[in-house]
């Protein structure tokens, strides 16, 4: 069996995975606890959620955080959506132009 020449781009994506690394294992090392707190809080919101009055406590302050946050996510589409809007017309553009 003949073994295949590696290709350029073979080699440069293992010299990109070279220098990576590190950076991706740091990321899994801060990631850790940050990922072990929310099960953590997870496993105890369940918990607490089988009470009624923890129930209705989490019901209340969700539909507190909603009306607070309501006025936020409303300037964020007004912000958001022109500009989304005008860049997908850009783009239909741009392909309708390139099929001419």
């Amino acid at each position: 069996v003949v073994a295949e020449p590696r290709s350029i781009g073979r080699v440069l994506k293992n010299i990109a995975l070279f220098f990576a690394a590190p950076f991706v294992g740091l990321a899994y090392i801060i990631a850790f606890p940050v990922v072990g707190l929310g099960m953590l809080v997870w496993m105890g919101g369940k918990a607490l959620m089988k009470h009624d009055v923890a129930r209705k406590f989490a019901h209340i302050a969700k539909n507190i955080c909603l009306f607070i946050a309501a006025p936020f996510i409303g300037l964020a589409y007004i912000l958001i959506f022109p500009v989304a809007g005008l860049a997908m017309l850009a783009w239909m553009g741009g392909k309708a132009l390139i099929r001419r």
